[in-house]
């Protein structure tokens, strides 16, 4: 038998926004207004301080008014709310495969095969609140051995949790008409002839029921006993990330965006653990009141995923940048995905490895560039050249590869001078050579020098060589 679980976030747009206000502006009187002219719209969202000065739901715009003077107001946009539930369901995604939208406050969850994962409801529940952490939103969750009773459970606000389909059943029969997902012409007729309960209604003939209120009405029963399936449209999570905030209030620096940027960072973690990926950058795009954008890319030197690796390295970057004018709507892109590659260490390890993890070097260049800028960091590359000069060069940590040397390896100090110096042969004591070059005559730099390994008075292992002009040191051995 099929078990179904259904969340409803009858504020959930409102909810989000309260989320990204501090604790003062969240204590003001705020509701979200419906329809299409002002002065006609009705409340259909509303947060604890607007209820406690007598708002409600569906009241006036100008009743709202009149009766709170410092209420906030703001349109409802059922867009934005949609897209807020489709987060959300990325969110849950690492935990339940299958999850179909309600739009626009509805999530559905087949969740039979995952119960005894999570050893029942109460497992399930508390996995998926861990996962809204960071989303402090108001929602009732139901069960259901058919979608349409956990559904309808859910949006009346009982928060029924059971495996018992006859308890399901008997909650559900109890219900008014009025929270029956029926038309509103069809509720105001079946309550004129006296029903007034979902079990009521379901105790009549389905014969007389098709016949006085059509097929609409008998195809609503049988999927509310499950005799007739619901097919369900499964969500299946964009193969890129781009995600947007906005932030009801202008914001002036980057850093006070840093607090709406970790919630998109945590939406970007679960997308990277469904698919096992990691990001090496990062591209954020903020808006202004007259419709300009200012991009910023953030660069990592290593492969990340966690939402505490993202945010503490773009914090260190966003540091040294200056926001132009105030932001008003904020955007998130990932850049550069690849698959993520395991980690493999020794099954046996010392204790204090154990207990204090080394920093790989990746993590390393992510911070040094993050707070010394990308040119700050370089590395030596090798190239393909016997001349000591141009052996290696000096490039960005994220433009250098691992280049193969098509020679032998040679003898050769780590430590090179910078201009040569000239020496007298009589003090020094050769111990091998000469390595002979005769090279770059291509691109106007000829090297033809005879180099050795020598022993000076004092004992120090120098490399020298010999040339038109005489015998100069060039490096020491350390």
């Amino acid at each position: 038998m099929n078990t179904w679980l259904y969340l409803h976030a009858p504020q959930l747009l409102l909810d989000t926004q309260l989320a990204l206000q501090t604790p003062a502006q969240q204590q003001q009187p705020q509701v979200l207004l419906a329809g299409s002219r002002v002065g006609a719209r009705q409340v259909v969202q509303y947060n604890q301080a607007a209820a406690a000065a007598g708002i409600a739901l569906h009241m006036a715009e100008v009743t709202a008014t009149t009766l709170v003077a410092e209420l906030q107001l703001r349109p409802y946009q059922v867009a934005h709310e949609q897209s807020i539930l489709e987060q959300l369901a990325q969110l849950w995604y690492q935990d339940i495969a299958h999850i179909a939208l309600y739009p626009p406050q509805g999530l559905l969850f087949e969740v039979a095969s995952v119960l005894r994962l999570y050893g029942g409801f109460q497992g399930l529940l508390q996995q998926l609140q861990q996962r809204l952490q960071e989303w402090p939103i108001r929602y009732v969750v139901a069960s259901g051995d058919t979608p349409l009773r956990a559904r309808l459970l859910a949006q009346a606000g009982q928060s029924l949790l059971s495996n018992d389909a006859d308890s399901v059943q008997q909650a559900v029969a109890q219900l008014p008409i009025s929270a029956s997902g029926l038309e509103p012409v069809h509720i105001t007729r079946l309550q004129q002839v006296g029903i007034t309960t979902i079990g009521a209604l379901q105790q009549r003939h389905r014969s007389a029921l098709g016949k006085r209120f059509g097929r609409t009405m008998t195809e609503y029963l049988a999927r509310l006993n499950g005799e007739l399936p619901m097919p369900q449209q499964y969500y299946q999570p964009p193969a890129q990330f781009s995600q947007q905030l906005d932030l009801l209030a202008e914001v002036a620096s980057w850093q006070q965006l840093l607090f709406p940027l970790r919630r998109l960072l945590q939406q970007l973690e679960a997308f990277l653990q469904v698919r096992q990926l990691s990001v090496r950058a990062l591209l954020l795009q903020v808006k202004h009141r007259d419709g300009q954008h200012t991009e910023q890319v953030i660069r990592f030197a290593h492969p990340v995923w966690q939402l505490k690796d993202m945010l503490g390295l773009t914090q260190l970057q966003l540091e040294r940048q200056q926001l132009d004018q105030p932001a008003l709507e904020l955007a998130l892109q990932a850049q550069r995905l690849e698959p993520r590659q395991p980690h493999h260490g020794d099954l046996v390890q010392a204790s204090s490895e154990l207990a204090a993890p080394t920093q790989s070097l990746g993590e390393l260049v992510s911070r040094l560039q993050a707070r010394l800028g990308e040119q700050a960091v370089q590395i030596a590359q090798p190239q393909r050249d016997w001349r000591p000069q141009q052996v290696q060069q000096w490039q960005l940590w994220q433009a250098a590869t691992a280049t193969a040397m098509a020679m032998p390896q040679l003898p050769r100090p780590l430590w090179l001078l910078t201009t040569e110096q000239a020496i007298e042969l009589q003090q020094w004591q050769l111990q091998w050579g000469p390595e002979r070059l005769a090279s770059g005559w291509w691109d106007d730099t000829p090297c033809q020098r005879d180099y050795y390994i020598a022993v000076d008075q004092q004992q120090r292992q120098g490399w020298i060589f010999h040339s038109e002009q005489g015998w100069f040191v060039h490096g020491w051995f350390t």
